[in-house]
């Protein structure tokens, strides 16, 4: 085996210790190359949606410590469920010193008392499944996410490059005419990438897993000298306090709620539907039946063997075996008859 010179390992070490140096922390890349706009999708895990992503925010206050952002982002900017709850989302660094993604959450609690000293960010069960990453030229969308090695790319978008507006000149017609060939090539080549642009497992292997696999290991070197200063301590604590009285308040509201005259009527009127308009039906026939309030099976209940259902007790009810329209009944309850009681299909 052929040995190295010293100079040639020095060199190769140093070329290592440029490249961790030179990595990138997401609020770094966004605030040197990521704007408000479209992103276009050029690769989809399920090739059933193409178009764009609209990023409509990106916000950097006090909320967000250490010059990190919230970014708002429409996944249907053009389609129907843009309405739809889910189709817009709210993204925040999933690190206070050094973030590698930005996850999905929203802003929780009191909504005086965050105006006051500030928001905090939600933390669930589902926080973090979703996430965004700006790596290279692309937006990764990722989603079930469980840690840097065990992820799903869902959408890759191409982060739109802002071009310079070039000053008019005397040789405005012959440009006119350039330019003109340059966008119909532009738009064919646009065209053709559409909805699967790039192979979502080769830009994953070669561009966003690295940058991952680069980026924890800083963040974890990082995030313990950080620490160590104090005015960063301190921003830590204030987080950390700032969270825990909110979920002190959060208790204490719902705690009002429930020992509220409110609440105890409404567990009296549910208490009072289960006794007096609640009809229970138990199905030990060893098959599936249907349970409706007409003679022939048109709006029913489905009850699968060893089963139950909650019925109204102010109608009548029937059992069939088909819940095909205009299946024969097998009439089992009279209405008003057994009020808060049951009966059992064998």
């Amino acid at each position: 085996m052929k040995k190295l010179k010293p100079i040639t390992i020095v060199l190769f070490l140093l070329s290592i210790c440029l490249q961790a140096q030179d990595v990138k922390n997401q609020s770094e890349i966004i605030r040197s190359k990521v704007s408000k706009g479209d992103y276009r999708i050029v690769a989809d895990l399920y090739n059933s949606h193409s178009g764009v992503v609209n990023i409509s925010e990106i916000n950097c206050s006090k909320n967000q410590p250490n010059e990190h952002f919230e970014i708002l982002l429409k996944k249907y900017p053009n389609h129907a469920r843009e309405s739809d709850r889910n189709a817009t989302q709210q993204y925040f660094p999933d690190n206070i010193a050094f973030p590698i993604t930005y996850y999905a959450s929203t802003y929780e609690g009191n909504k005086k008392l965050q105006k006051a000293v500030g928001y905090v960010v939600r933390e669930g069960r589902n926080v973090g499944d979703d996430r965004i990453a700006f790596v290279g030229d692309y937006l990764f969308m990722l989603q079930n996410w469980k840690n840097k090695d065990s992820y799903e790319v869902r959408w890759v978008l191409k982060i739109p490059k802002v071009e310079e507006e070039k000053p008019e000149d005397k040789t405005r017609t012959k440009k006119k005419k350039k330019g003109f060939f340059k966008s119909l090539k532009n738009n064919i080549k646009n065209a053709k990438s559409i909805g699967g642009g790039v192979s979502i497992e080769k830009v994953k292997a070669e561009v966003l897993q690295p940058y991952l696999d680069e980026a924890t290991k800083k963040q974890q070197t990082y995030y313990v000298s950080w620490i160590k200063k104090s005015e960063n301590t301190k921003t830590k604590k204030y987080i950390d306090d700032k969270r825990a009285m909110m979920k002190k308040a959060m208790k204490q509201y719902n705690d009002d709620i429930f020992n509220s005259p409110e609440y105890q009527r409404m567990l009296a009127y549910h208490k009072w539907l289960d006794g007096n308009v609640n009809f229970t039906v138990y199905n030990k026939s060893g098959r599936t039946v249907w349970v409706g309030s007409t003679a022939t099976a048109f709006i029913t209940s489905e009850v699968p063997s060893g089963g139950e259902s909650t019925q109204t007790c102010t109608s009548d009810m029937y059992y069939y075996l088909s819940d095909s329209k205009g299946a024969k009944g097998y009439k089992f309850y009279t209405a008003n008859s057994a009020c808060g009681s049951s009966a059992t299909i064998n």
